[in-house]
């Protein structure tokens, strides 16, 4: 039964140790409210999570100023805080640091567990690192008898399996595409064995789903099946317990690689099925179990036990952020001392300032750590370029040519901050020294960027003390414009004799069309000589061996440009860089040069936040995630919000730790529900009103390409939602974009997406309330709790006036108030039904609709011959040709119906249905357009 207020709990981090401060939470006077995700229908990013509450400060325990205070010194600013409920079932925690440690649930042996045929295991999870290798579940008992074990293996999910229990007969498959999930996301994965797949081999198939309960065609089939042609297979039948955490045999069962850790995260559910989708044999869920509990019976009769440090807890955590401020209240009397706190997640600090972000590649190279890095980027001012690292100024070098650059004013690319001009009025050159080195004795790499069409020379010279024993060796990279090469010259000079050599030429450098290139030379000591390496845009253009040239570390690099009559493009020199024997590639220093364009948004997001600092985890499959263009000079936040909005995903504090989330599209498409809520059923509380008005309305859109030149059109041309007049469609809507994209074609793709978003012609759902103090929603406490942002919320039983059909709705945030007084959640929706995906083989999600199709003739209300005529290019599938094709459902006029058969091989053809399907029957007229019932979309 729930009560009020909600059992909750708080806690805050000092002392290096998470610290229970519920008695001080005064939810008995006072709610406590959580904030997370995008706060309407309208936004586009999400807030940061929020929470307010009170604590009670009577003693001045949380008055951080108050030098009595038993908490001074301990807490203030950005003071790590959690909140939550310990509330409804119990799951098994397996949360110990220690790889090894002993954690899992388990089942003694048992016939039920026997499954020697076709097997179908399903596991309810949350792991702490979905790309950690574990342990998940096994039934085995090292050494002596094995069956199966369920594992992951850098964030691939495997599967091994025994034939006659032995370790030799040991066979191994995984998946051909990794689980994608952040961290503490719960899914449900499966593993599907068909030892004898007719064709004389077997087969394995992982899928990722939300429950093991999952209907078949809500179960999303990971990567490609598995299939070995080279015999059928069989499961031993063994004398052995299951677990799942897998702590008794963590230290026995081993990999193709070795042993493998066992689980760290949430254990809820097991359920192991005799057959593919057959017939349950164990059914485990703790949801029959007891918080603090140690044994449990599943639905199939079998006693679990908790083993080693595992836990069964309820502890929920609701919101994980940082207290920003300690604001002391105190009643009028001053007899009430309390500190009202307003924690907020991680996000929140990267709003804070105004300081744009560094380029891409001034971000890369300090987080790099090279020798020394002298980017170019002072302004007009300046009298020299700053180092990075603190050495000395590259310098004008007076010993040759009287041209002074003009710092500032030159330009590498847009999303660089401007660099220095080499002026071709005269020559000139400038100087930048460093110190001797240790890790470049034996090699080094020097990369610079160079934007123009002039001639240039770079010269690097090493630490040689100008003896003939130890002559300085100098190699110099010159770039020959009327020519179109870059040549290799080195030089050893010594007390009385010298040298110069021309070791290469690289014809057809491509480097003078104004545009940024990179050039790298390395080098690396072989006795007597130094091997060198001269790479362009990231690609090695010339291999050699300079003999007799043993360059040791860099003592300085002198760019050197000279006079032109010509003076137009004159060249831009930036990021002189300077690395050691362990310097990173040229392509990845070329690829943050150019602003790490095509990078995928979940990789672009993940690198973001981990330069700055902040722990990152991503949902969703990196090969659906858009390529991301330019990462421009912005702020933190808005450069992840950018990456987030061109995956049409969501970026999130995480709920239950410090870290920063993205669910990626793919993870929208085709979802089972999160809750099902009966309307009828008195679940949904009020407010509760349909929208259906113009608010979100695009059906003429144009996106451009950040740092592109032509914007892509989309326009939705026919249908009740397109640009024609009333009543024809709702007149035009036009809105323009600019996305960060890697390729023009995209940016057909995206305004395509926000065309199919912005004509759904449905009624929209923005605010669902749930009281959760009713004991009907109480029931659902455990699904409600689990309801998170991205998630799909289905509506059943509404009023007729909104219509006689199921409702989808997308979560894209929610506010929660739990007090003395109440305890609500309100969920903030988009309409779901644009995010169902066509996939091939999923009945109901396997069928495309006509471009156009109508009634050819008026329709009463009993006749079942219904001639359509398709206006569009493709028809019907008949079912003469296509048998198996039917039945399928269409709707026209609000009425469903089921088409069982259809005649006709031209664009007019005859339906035979099945009135009424979704209680709806009446006449309609001709003309009227006639469609598949429930539509799918190919994703973006």
């Amino acid at each position: 039964m729930p009560r009020l207020p909600p059992p909750m709990w708080a806690e805050l981090y000092y002392n290096g140790a998470w610290n229970d401060i519920t008695d001080d939470l005064r939810v008995a006077t006072a709610p406590v409210t959580i904030t997370r995700g995008l706060t309407s229908e309208s936004t586009s990013q999400a807030a940061p999570t929020a929470c307010t509450c009170d604590l009670d400060s009577r003693n001045y325990r949380y008055s951080r100023r108050n030098p009595t205070s038993p908490l001074y010194g301990l807490i203030g600013r950005n003071t790590p805080f959690r909140v939550g409920y310990t509330v409804g079932s119990p799951w098994a925690e397996f949360a110990d640091g220690d790889p090894l440690t002993y954690e899992s649930l388990f089942v003694n042996d048992d016939p039920a567990l026997d499954v020697t045929g076709d097997l179908d295991l399903r596991v309810d999870i949350a792991l702490e690192d979905w790309g950690r290798s574990q342990i998940l579940a096994l039934r085995a008992v090292p050494s002596t008898n094995y069956s199966w074990v369920l594992m992951i293996e850098e964030g691939v999910l495997a599967f091994q399996w025994y034939p006659d229990g032995t370790w030799a007969t040991r066979t191994f498959r995984t998946a051909t595409e990794a689980v994608k999930g952040y961290h503490g996301q719960r899914l449900a994965v499966r593993v599907t064995l068909d030892v004898d797949d007719g064709a004389g081999g077997h087969e394995v198939r992982f899928y990722l789903g939300r429950t093991v309960d999952d209907a078949d065609d809500e179960w999303h089939l990971l990567g490609e099946p598995v299939t070995t042609s080279s015999g059928t297979t069989s499961l031993f039948a063994p004398s052995a317990y299951m677990e799942i955490g897998a702590g008794f045999s963590a230290h026995n069962i081993a990999t193709n690689g070795g042993y493998i850790p066992v689980m760290r995260g949430r254990a809820y559910a097991l359920q192991l099925r005799d057959g593919i989708g057959g017939t349950v044999k164990v059914d485990m869920s703790t949801t029959a179990a007891e918080a603090g509990g140690t044994t449990f019976v599943d639905a199939t009769g079998l006693t679990w036990s908790r083993g080693g440090t595992a836990a069964l807890t309820n502890k929920h955590t609701r919101m994980a952020g940082e207290v920003p401020a300690w604001p002391p209240t105190r009643d009028l009397s001053g007899n009430d001392n309390y500190v009202s706190i307003n924690p907020s997640g991680v996000t929140r600090r990267m709003d804070a300032g105004r300081k744009p972000q560094d380029s891409a590649l001034l971000r890369y190279l300090k987080a790099q750590g090279p020798i020394e890095c002298w980017p170019l980027t002072d302004g007009a001012e300046t009298s020299g370029g700053r180092s990075l690292n603190g050495s000395p100024d590259m310098v004008l070098d007076l010993d040759a040519g009287t041209a002074a650059p003009k710092w500032g004013q030159g330009s590498l690319a847009d999303w660089i901050e401007p660099v220095v001009l080499l002026p071709s009025g005269s020559d000139g050159r400038l100087k930048g020294s460093t110190t001797r080195a240790a890790s470049a004795a034996s090699g080094w790499s020097v990369d610079f960027l160079y934007a123009g069409r002039q001639d240039l020379d770079v010269t690097i010279a090493d630490h040689g003390e100008l003896t003939d024993a130890d002559p300085r060796v100098g190699f110099t990279l010159g770039l020959d414009v009327s020519a179109d090469e870059i040549t290799l010259t080195t030089a050893s000079v010594g007390d009385t004799s010298s040298s110069v050599s021309l070791q290469n030429t690289i014809t057809g450098a491509g480097v003078f069309d104004g545009r940024i290139h990179h050039i790298r030379l390395t080098t690396q000591l072989s006795g007597i000589n130094s091997v060198y390496e001269i790479f362009v845009d990231g690609v090695s253009r010339s291999v050699g061996t300079a003999t007799g040239k043993a360059s040791e570390a860099v003592s300085f690099i002198r760019p050197t440009w000279f006079y032109s009559a010509v003076t137009e493009d004159i060249p831009s020199i930036g990021y002189i860089t300077y690395w050691g024997a362990t310097a990173p590639t040229a392509a990845d220093v070329y690829a943050a040069a150019i602003g790490f364009q095509g990078e995928r948004a979940g990789a672009r997001i993940e690198r973001l936040a981990a330069d700055a600092g902040y722990s990152v985890s991503v949902a969703g499959e990196s090969s659906y995630q858009q390529p991301m263009g330019v990462q421009g000079r912005k702020r933190l936040r808005e450069l992840l919000a950018e990456a987030a909005q061109t995956d049409f995903g969501f970026l999130l504090d995480a709920r239950d730790r410090a870290e920063i989330i993205h669910r990626g599209q793919s993870t929208l498409w085709n979802q089972a529900p999160a809750l099902v809520l009966d309307f009828s059923a008195g679940l949904i509380s009020p407010p509760f009103r349909p929208v259906d008005d113009d608010k979100l309305t695009e059906n003429d859109v144009s996106v451009k390409r950040e740092y592109g030149s032509r914007a892509a059109r989309e326009t939705l041309d026919s249908g009740e939602m397109s640009v024609l007049d009333v009543p024809d469609g709702v007149g035009r809507y036009d809105t323009e974009y600019t996305y960060s994209l890697y390729t023009d074609a995209q940016a057909r793709q995206v305004a395509s997406m926000r065309v199919h978003l912005g004509t759904y012609a449905g009624v929209r759902y923005a605010r669902i309330t749930l009281n959760l103090a009713n004991d009907r929603v109480h029931a659902m406490l455990d699904d409600i709790l689990r309801t998170d942002v991205g998630d799909l919320i289905r509506l059943t039983g509404l009023p007729p006036d909104h219509g006689p059909d199921d409702v989808d709705v997308l979560v894209t945030g929610y506010t929660e108030d739990a007090g003395p007084n109440g305890w609500t959640i309100t969920f903030n929706c988009v309409p779901g039904e644009p995010w169902t995906a066509l996939t091939i083989g999923v009945e109901g999600r396997d069928r495309i609709d006509t471009a156009g199709c109508e009634l050819a003739a008026d329709l009463d209300e009993t006749a079942t011959a219904v001639d359509v005529l398709t206006t569009a290019l493709y028809r019907w599938v008949d079912s003469a040709t296509y048998p198996t094709d039917f039945p399928f459902e269409v709707r026209t006029g609000g009425e469903v119906m089921r088409v069982t058969a259809c005649t006709g091989t031209t664009l007019a053809q005859t339906f035979t249905v099945v009135r009424g399907i979704n209680g709806v029957t009446k006449s309609h007229s001709s003309g009227q357009p006639i469609r598949l019932a429930r539509p799918v979309y190919i994703p973006l």
